[in-house]
């Protein structure tokens, strides 16, 4: 074989081995992008889970944090939400920093995540739970405060009923004037300078309702220039609006329940009446049941 022939055959090997080697590198060079990118992938899939798990611990705190102050009941629960969220959290920073191998973190922060969504939604229908039972509760205690109010008013609505019903009154009012005559005996005048006395009669009525025992009776006169007449059995006593007032004659009785007929009288033996308009009252217990007017001339 001519040299010239082998120097063709060792190029020819040559530029196999070459090509073989080309295609080699070519093949690793492939394999090893390939590898990369899905190294690549695998990170970034696992970043992507941890800004969901960051935003998905933010968002929860704070989506159940503003229910806080509706109600005692709530508020608790959400202090366990809170305790909740804050040992998931420090679970998932002891995952990070342990687990070295990323598919298995990647899908451990995966399990984290769906755990998380899972609790958001266990607390937010334990919250709409607690939310629409206090609801309930709350209409529950206007509907029986408004019961209590009713029932309150309807009971002092009867003790007003009972109070009137029990006050004593007073009818058949007469007011008579005498003069006095020499013999001491008394008899009608309409004069004013001839008058002496001012009697005032009434009838207590009878009452099965009010309270029996001793009570007091007191008739004031009032002349036409205003001054209250003083009899001799006058009193200063208080009215039923907490006025004091001078009585120009009082009388103490005993009510058992039935009809009483009293007089109770101003007397003078100065005759120093003014003629005009007098004005009687006449209160039982302090309180005014009776007024009349009479004219002396």
């Amino acid at each position: 074989m001519s040299t010239q022939n082998k120097n063709n055959r060792l190029t020819v090997v040559v530029g196999l081995l070459l090509l073989l080697s080309l295609a080699a590198n070519v093949y690793q060079f492939n394999n090893h992008t390939t590898t990369v990118v899905n190294c690549e992938s695998r990170i970034d899939s696992m970043l992507v889970v941890r800004v969901e798990l960051e935003r998905e611990l933010s968002s929860m705190e704070m989506e159940l944090e503003k229910y806080r102050g509706i109600a005692g009941n709530l508020d608790s629960l959400l202090n366990d939400a809170n305790e909740q969220i804050a040992a998931q959290e420090q679970k998932i920073r002891k995952l990070l920093a342990k687990e070295k191998d990323i598919d298995k973190l990647n899908k451990k922060l995966n399990a984290e995540l769906a755990e998380l969504r899972k609790m958001r939604e266990t607390y937010l229908e334990r919250i709409d739970q607690l939310i629409t039972e206090n609801n309930l509760l709350k209409s529950q205690n206007e509907a029986l405060t408004q019961s209590v109010q009713s029932l309150n008013d309807d009971k002092l609505n009867l003790q007003q009923k009972v109070t009137v019903a029990s006050e004593l009154k007073a009818e058949y009012i007469k007011v008579v004037s005498y003069k006095k005559k020499s013999s001491g005996r008394y008899v009608e005048s309409a004069i004013a300078k001839r008058t002496n006395k001012i009697e005032v009669c009434f009838a207590v009525m009878d009452n099965a309702v009010a309270q029996t025992g001793d009570k007091m009776a007191y008739v004031v006169i009032t002349e036409p220039g205003g001054k209250i007449l003083g009899g001799s059995t006058k009193s200063e006593f208080t009215s039923s609006s907490g006025e004091t007032l001078n009585s120009t004659a009082s009388y103490k009785f005993t009510f058992d329940g039935s009809k009483q007929n009293m007089c109770m009288a101003y007397e003078n033996d100065k005759r120093e009446l003014a003629s005009g308009s007098y004005m009687v009252d006449i209160y039982l217990e302090g309180k005014l049941v009776r007024s009349s007017v009479f004219n002396l001339k």
